[in-house]
């Protein structure tokens, strides 16, 4: 009998990483029912959705707080749900505000769960893994030092590596890219990653733009380009782009304009990876409310908030947070990292070494039989 999985992803990067695992276990299953909340790619893959990511993609404490009531009859809409449907499992992708709520609740109702791309409670609240073992059944992590935090607190935890790495192939050369985007190959091209939510674009996108204004005035050989995710409109790019007809949008080629960049500005999240998968020399940027940044500086337990550093763990890469993150802080690294020569051989380094310890590719379909595993009530010794 096949599968029946219920999934519950929250932003861009849950949904790339979820379009992934759907087509995985629809190799393995190809009669599985999977439905939930996604995006284009979950869709695309055979995921029938409730929600869209994007209507779920806030930032900070402050931010989601406001949308309580919004957040609380989505949760109510899944349960009715799973009561109706009786899915074999729910699968819980990243977004751990939303998620182990949603995660309790089926699980009170004797629902199997599954958590894909673990909540990073080792870096904000340890003491919340405990109570996650409750209602979490098992747990496939990104990361090798999850498994033995989440381990020693009861959660059955995989190791599966980063789903990155099964999709860090850009889609045309070098040559390709640049003649198609009217680049010039022979100069440098910095790349600006705003962000896959709205708020983070409208909140680092001008400061970027004025950073890498600043910067052209003094360096005017360099080339800049946008990476419009795909949760963000043209309109809402085009708002800041008016005044900056000189800066190239690249729209679903994140991985080509990577992989012509000579230095970027990335927001924190999933980009910071994938722009270390590619060895770029860049600078990590993070803006919220106030209110939001203050919660969350008394709650964190790392000195890092940029998942590169973590895993590095060492501060390898600047990270600019909130006053910090100014046009004169960023022109300034930005002209670091693309014209001190020994920097960026050391961060070419660093950055290799943060790659080499994600893994092996293959992580989408490694979870997709654990997942089908769980449905069938079936446990394999780890």
């Amino acid at each position: 009998m096949s599968a029946k999985i219920m999934i519950s992803a929250g932003e861009a990067s849950g949904d790339m990483h979820g379009g992934r695992l759907v087509a995985a276990m629809k190799q393995l299953d190809p009669e599985a029912k999977i439905f939930g909340i996604g995006g284009d790619a979950m869709r695309a893959a055979g995921m029938s959705l409730y929600y869209h990511v994007n209507q779920l993609a806030y930032i900070g404490f402050i931010e989601v707080a406001r949308h309580y009531f919004f957040f609380r009859r989505i949760l109510n809409h899944l349960l009715a749900e799973i009561e109706a449907r009786k899915p074999d499992v729910l699968v819980l992708i990243d977004y751990p505000g939303f998620n182990l709520r949603l995660a309790r609740a089926a699980k009170a109702m004797g629902v199997r769960t599954f958590y894909y791309i673990a909540p990073q409670v080792w870096a904000w609240r340890p003491q919340r893994a405990a109570k996650m073992a409750g209602h979490i059944d098992e747990m496939a992590v990104l990361f090798d030092f999850e498994v033995p935090f989440f381990s020693r607190h009861g959660i059955r935890t995989h190791f599966v590596g980063h789903p990155l790495l099964e999709g860090l192939q850009p889609k045309h050369t070098t040559l390709e890219f640049c003649g198609l985007h009217r680049l010039d190959p022979e100069k440098p091209v910095v790349a600006l990653l705003p962000g896959s939510r709205r708020q983070e674009v409208l909140s680092l996108l001008p400061v970027m733009l004025q950073a890498a204004a600043a910067l052209r005035r003094r360096h005017v050989q360099l080339q800049f380009a946008v990476a419009q995710a795909s949760t963000i409109s043209g309109e809402t790019l085009q708002e800041y782009l008016t005044d900056y007809p000189w800066v190239t949008v690249v729209q679903d080629e994140t991985y080509d304009l990577l992989q012509v960049a000579a230095a970027a500005l990335v927001a924190s999240g999933t980009a910071t990876l994938e722009t270390a998968c590619f060895a770029v020399p860049f600078a990590l940027v993070y803006k919220v409310a106030p209110l939001s940044y203050a919660i969350g500086k008394r709650v964190v337990t790392i000195p890092y908030i940029g998942l590169v550093n973590v895993v590095a763990g060492k501060k390898i890469i600047k990270e600019f947070l909130q006053q910090q993150v100014t046009e004169k802080n960023l022109a300034a690294e930005l002209e670091r990292l693309l014209f001190d020569s020994q920097l960026r051989k050391t961060l070419f380094h660093e950055l290799q070494q943060v790659k080499s310890k994600l893994g092996d590719p293959g992580a989408s379909l490694k979870t997709a039989r654990l997942i089908l595993q769980l449905a069938a009530g079936i446990s394999k010794p780890q």
